[in-house]
Order: C-alpha cells, then structure tokens, then sequence
C-alpha cells in the first residue's frame, strides 16, 4: 500500500537557522517557485529571493538566499547574507546566518539596516495583513511573530507592544520566517520528530551588544526541548530556528518510520570540523512486522483515544458514538476503566482514516469534557467479506460472508435487515436470524 509520507524528521546535529529550514523545506515540499514569489506577494520592492545548490563537506545541499538589491548595490556586490561580513571568521564563530530576532548581527553595517532595521510588532502584523498570502500561511507567520514577540518582551521585561525587532525585522528575516510558515502549510505533516538541538557556546555580537550563546529569545523558544552545546563555539541555532521548531513542536523520542526523501539545506560557512547543514527527511509510519497475510486485508487507520471521569452516560452513551460514526469514524466504543484514586470513568477509542483523524478529533475535543486526545497509527488486518442476500419465509435478508484463512467461510445475518423483517412481518428477531443463517449456510455447501 502506498503512503503519503506525513512526517517529518529533523536532524539538528548541526542545529537550524530559518534559511537552512526554508531551503530544504521547499525543495522537500515542492514549493520552491512558489518561495520565490513572496518578496512580491509582501510587497517588499527590489527584493528577490534564490534557490542555489552548494557543497557543505563534500555533501550537495540547497542554499535558500534573500537579496536586497538596493542595499547590494550600496555594498558592491556583497551578495552573501548575514555572517559573511563579520570582521572575524574562524569556523567555529557564526556558523549559520543570522537571520532571527533582535539577538543576530547581519554583519552588514546598522546604516545598511537603518531602513528597515527596527520594526515594531505591529508593523510586521501591518506588512503580513495586508500581504497577498494564503491565509493559512498568513495565519501561521502572524502567529509565529507573535510568539516572538511574547519571548522578547520577556527577556526584556516590556509589555509586547513595546517590542521593537531587531534584526528579525530586516527583510531577510521577514521572508525566512513567512517562507518557513509556507513550506510546513505546504508539507501537510500529521507529526514531527528531531533528535536533541545543538546550539553552541560562547558569546554572539547583536544589536544589544555582546550576549550569551544561546541567546535569550533562543533560549526562551527551546525550552522543554533537548539541547547540547556541542563541540563547536559560536550560535548553532539561530532564534528564527528556534521559533520554527517551537511552531512545529516536534516530539524527541524514537518511532518506527519509513523515510521517502530526504534534503540538506546548508548554512553560510562551509565548517571544516561539522557539516554545516540541516537534513529534513519526509516519513510514513512504518506498518509492524506481523507474518505472513496470505489471504488477509489490511489497512492502516489512527487511533483517537481519551479518559473521560467527568460526564454522564447521557453525554457519552448512542448519541455521541451515532455522531461520531455518521462523521466518518471507522469505529467507536466506549470501555468502562478506572483512574487515579479509583475514579470510575469512561475510554473513548475512535477508528478513523487519517485524512478524517483531525476532524474526527476536533469533533471529540468539541462534544465531550476531555482537553486532550491521544492519536495512534495502527495497522488491522481483516478477513475477506462479502455482502450478499438471501432469501427467507420473511423476506431477503442481508448477510455476511468471509472467507477464513483456511479457504472456508463464515456467515453472519446483518442485524438492521433482521430487525426490519421482524417488524415488518411480526415474527421475533431471533426466528428471522435463524431462517437467515440457514439460508446462508446452505449457499456455501
């Protein structure tokens, strides 16, 4: 059975930074022409953005660049972003572009940035409202503004309306972190998965002056995420990189996954003692090794499960599983178990095909107390039916035929026709599934 890859892993042994996502993100997605349109559709005049293919340590990887024509023009053709101008280069300092917040030194000069450097918050809200963007990409870059917006005006101690970006409010910044909402709109992931972020040690030069590695807005985005320092000094994660993966809030634990591509973006600096790249991989689940199947169906839904300790049997009994399986669910039971403290309640498990999972769920969390509901791949396996009727002194009556693996069969009356036929011809249910059951059986000798 082909899958459609819904997940995605991020390898961050080198860290991320916004270009490095947006560059392997695009050509991962297929989107990378449509990257190209957003200096457009943000009506960010004499900006333009390129795609590029380099070599990272002997690797080919995707460079994702923004060009401000105006300000290259101002600098003579100093077309590399960021990093490139630092006034000391060694390989372990500034290992990726900066592009994030107000905590990442352009390397072009403060008049350079004077134009467009010091953005406040709702100017950005202004610049993305009135952008001719999808709205679910808008939507997804307002709220990544927002977020932060709310980690500055933390690390800085000022209600978020005083918020006044930095560097995050340079153009390139702007287009990493809308370009990086397109791409992950694009992707259509289920679920996301990475291994521990490595984001340096030392010391980084910002417009507040000289701070620590990670820096504050950084910091502040990965917390509750795994992180090391590494063996290398400088910032390996970037605040815009920390703002996408706290968008994507990746889960950091092992799961059995089939990957079916994979991209490397690449970072500024080719790094002699680290690859300086991001490698995203797309990924299915991985259906679990169960044996032979000869003869067997098989398919592969999800599994929406939650505890529910504080509701009636009126507001979880046929009506909700009727809604629920009139909405599309494959399946839906209820089990009696008890909780913590020896609460009686209620496990709700909800089958759906996983293009109905999230609808399914959102119907779950909206008609029911839970806050929270658990959502599993699982794989079934079935045996071959079929529906056919047979003929009874009550009438046809539909039935169930499988085939068992042993090549016999198996029939089973469908209750709904049994019951219509015993209402319809006032003989009890029980006589009409007899009367059907034999008719059946006879047709399989």
């Amino acid at each position: 059975m082909n899958k459609t890859p819904d997940t995605l892993i991020l390898d961050l042994q080198s860290g991320i930074s916004g270009d490095m996502f947006v560059a392997a993100a695009a050509r991962l997605a297929g989107c990378e022409a449509e990257v190209e349109t957003l200096p457009a559709r943000l009506g960010l005049d004499g900006v333009s953005v390129r795609f590029s293919n380099v070599v990272r340590s002997s690797l080919q990887a995707r460079r994702f660049e923004v060009i401000d024509h105006d300000e290259a023009a101002e600098h003579h053709g100093h077309e590399h972003r960021h990093g490139e101008q630092h006034q000391e280069h060694d390989e372990h300092h500034h290992a990726h572009e900066h592009d994030s917040d107000g905590h990442e030194h352009h390397g072009h000069s403060d008049e350079g940035h004077a134009h467009h450097a010091h953005r406040p918050l709702s100017e950005i809200r202004t610049l993305l409202t009135r952008a001719d963007l999808p709205p679910p990409v808008r939507a997804r870059a307002l709220r990544m503004f927002e977020r932060l917006g709310a980690v500055e005006a933390a690390a800085h101690g000022i209600p978020v309306e005083q918020v006044h970006f930095h560097e995050v409010g340079a153009i390139d910044s702007i287009v990493d972190i809308v370009g990086a909402a397109l791409c992950i709109e694009r992707l259509g992931l289920r679920q996301v998965f990475a291994t521990p972020v490595c984001v340096g040690y030392g010391t980084v030069k910002v417009a507040h002056g000289v701070l620590p590695v990670p820096a504050p807005a950084t910091e502040r985005l990965l917390q509750g995420m795994p992180t090391f320092a590494g063996e290398l000094s400088g910032e390996w994660t970037t605040p815009t990189g920390a703002l996408i993966l706290a968008e994507l809030a990746p889960t950091f634990s092992d799961a059995t996954l089939v990957a079916t591509a994979s991209s490397f973006g690449a970072g500024s600096k080719d790094t002699r003692k680290r690859p300086n790249l991001l490698r995203l991989r797309l990924a299915h689940a991985a259906a679990p090794a169960i044996g032979r199947t000869d003869g067997l169906l098989s398919d592969e839904l999800v599994s929406i499960a939650c505890n529910i300790d504080d509701s009636t049997g009126e507001f979880l009994g046929a009506d909700l599983l009727d809604r629920l399986l009139k909405a599309g669910a494959r399946d839906a039971v209820l089990h009696p178990i008890v909780m913590k403290k020896g609460r009686p309640a209620q496990q709700l498990e909800v089958l759906a095909e996983p293009a109905l999972a999230a609808e399914l769920a959102i119907l779950v969390l909206s008609h029911t107390s839970t806050i929270g509901v658990r959502m599993t791949p699982v794989s079934r396996l079935m045996l071959k039916r079929e529906s056919l009727e047979v003929d009874t002194p009550y009438g046809a009556i539909a039935v169930k035929r499988v085939a068992l693996p042993d090549g016999s069969t198996r029939c089973a009356p469908e209750y709904e026709s049994v019951r219509q036929a015993a209402e319809r011809t006032g003989v009890p249910a029980p006589t009409v599934h007899q009367a059907a059951l034999a008719a059946a059986l006879s047709l399989s000798r």
